[in-house]
């Protein structure tokens, strides 16, 4: 058996990296940590989250194929992280939706990945 300590970082495909970067700091308050010269790879990071985005040329997420990262958040956060995505006229793909100990909702990045935000009870 592997024992896995924590997560690295996780990578996400994106079709243009400066829009990206620019959602991910806007949303989130993602920092750049490193922007690899000659790459077209960032790395952004907000607390202990670590994301590679890679800039593929032509990319766009295939159609019935599933990416997300979802993200917990606070519950009493919830409700103004709704009313930041219709401020920012980001569509929503479902939600809010009620889940057994929270709620959660999905929408998209600027390259249709799935982010979702949610709050629930998960050990």
């Amino acid at each position: 058996m592997i024992v896995i300590e924590r997560v690295g970082h996780i990578g996400l495909n994106v079709s243009n990296l400066d829009d990206s970067l620019n959602f991910y700091q806007e949303l989130f308050d993602f920092e750049v940590v490193e922007r690899i010269n000659n790459s077209n790879n960032a790395y952004i990071r907000v607390g202990d989250i670590l994301i590679c985005l890679y800039e593929v040329d032509g990319y766009r997420d295939q159609k019935g194929v599933k990416n997300r990262i979802s993200f917990f958040i606070d519950d009493d956060d919830f409700d103004d992280a709704l009313d930041e995505l219709k401020e920012r006229e980001i569509s929503i793909v479902f939600g809010p939706e009620n889940l057994k100990d929270g709620r959660r909702i999905v929408f998209l990045d600027p390259d249709k990945n799935e982010i979702e935000l949610c709050y629930q009870g998960v050990k």
